[in-house]
């Protein structure tokens, strides 16, 4: 079991202010390197302070909180089999632990999340094609594996789509549904969880543009909208959630580049506003957070392309309170701060970190 001191007590650091959330960074990285990164935010001035980090996991790269904001979950994306690990940080005491893991039963992990009961952990396998659904237990460890379904198909792209590669994995807020990208098949899966025996049951397929390869999602947190980002294609696709039909429909893609370009890029992360006005979406390639505006319609109109100081932005994350973003660039290996101004555009503030191969920015509201 890992354990590593995150802080001395002497050290100033008081994560329930009000001014400050802890940002825990995930990364590529070996088991012996402290690849799962702590920070202190200061949402007044913008910055970054690092107070520790946790070694034990190999290639930590994707992150999710708990329930409990103390409780963390991550991957192993490894070949052959991955795993899950559950890690619980103690503020007050200044120290975070592993508390135990699980295989993923798959290769590469990629994607998990935490449902909204806080009683099971999801997650997806790039490699094989699998999701995962794991009972969480009443000390935050992760269960035995309760579910595993396989998807199965291929889309256009033999390179990228010779198989079934689902991303990521998100809940609907307020229903038992589950939507899963997969990327290999070109389609956005939909499951509901049965909160009692941890099963999933297969819902419907909605399908993207032929070689488009949905990635991530994000869900508009008042309208029955949902944004997915196509690595493949660089675009974003809305679909509205038809609730009497429990089914989603597509009603607009935009592109996520500039008029005219045309060198090589894939996107990566998507995120809304907590306010749902805006919506952001990261270039590997051009290197960019694009912006958009949302219409009373869910509809996006391009605001503007900032550059992120920095080469595959992987990552980014919204801090709470809607004035900062922060961006992980894993081919330079750095952390930047940008700051949102009044017009809901990014902005770089000089703020950068360095991180061997970021993957991943989870924000943890402690207090």
């Amino acid at each position: 079991m890992a354990f590593n001191k995150i802080y001395s007590k002497s050290d100033v650091v008081d994560l329930s202010n009000g001014n400050d959330v802890m940002v825990v960074v995930g990364s590529y990285g070996a088991e012996d390197q402290e690849a799962v990164h702590f920070y202190q935010f200061d949402k007044i001035r913008g910055t970054l302070q690092r107070v520790g980090g946790l070694a034990g996991i190999q290639n930590p790269s994707f992150l999710a909180a708990g329930k409990d904001a103390r409780q963390l979950y991550a991957v192993s994306e490894t070949d052959g089999t991955g795993e899950v690990v559950s890690m619980r940080a103690d503020v007050t005491g200044g120290m975070v632990s592993e508390l135990n893991r699980q295989p993923s039963y798959g290769a590469y992990p990629c994607h998990l999340t935490v449902d909204p009961s806080g009683e099971w952990l999801l997650s997806v396998n790039y490699g094989d094609g699998s999701i995962c659904v794991y009972p969480i237990e009443m000390d935050g460890r992760v269960g035995r594996l309760s579910d595993q379904v396989h998807h199965v198909g291929r889309s256009v792209n033999p390179a990228r789509q010779g198989s079934p590669h689902p991303h990521s994995i998100i809940a609907i807020p307020s229903t038992s549904f589950y939507l899963v990208s997969d990327l290999g098949t070109d389609h956005i899966y939909t499951y509901r969880l049965d909160g009692k025996t941890g099963k999933l049951q297969f819902h419907c397929l909605t399908g993207s543009k032929p070689g488009a390869g949905p990635r991530h999602l994000a869900v508009h947190p008042t309208k029955p909208l949902i944004y997915s980002i196509e690595e493949l294609s660089s675009a974003i696709t809305v679909y509205e959630f038809e609730k009497q039909m429990e089914q989603l429909r597509p009603i607009q893609t935009i592109s996520t580049l500039p008029g005219g370009y045309s060198e090589e890029n894939t996107c990566a992360e998507i995120a809304v506003s907590s306010d749902g006005r805006f919506v952001y979406g990261s270039n590997r390639g051009h290197n960019s957070i694009a912006s958009f505006q949302i219409d009373e319609e869910g509809g996006l109109a391009l605001l503007e392309h900032t550059a992120t100081n920095g080469e595959t932005p992987r990552h980014f994350a919204l801090v709470p309170g809607g004035e900062w973003l922060i961006a992980a660039n894993q081919d330079s290996n750095s952390i930047i701060v940008m700051k949102i101004n009044s017009s809901g555009v990014p902005e770089l503030t000089g703020q950068q970190y360095f991180v061997e191969k970021p993957s991943c920015i989870q924000i943890v509201e402690t207090s």
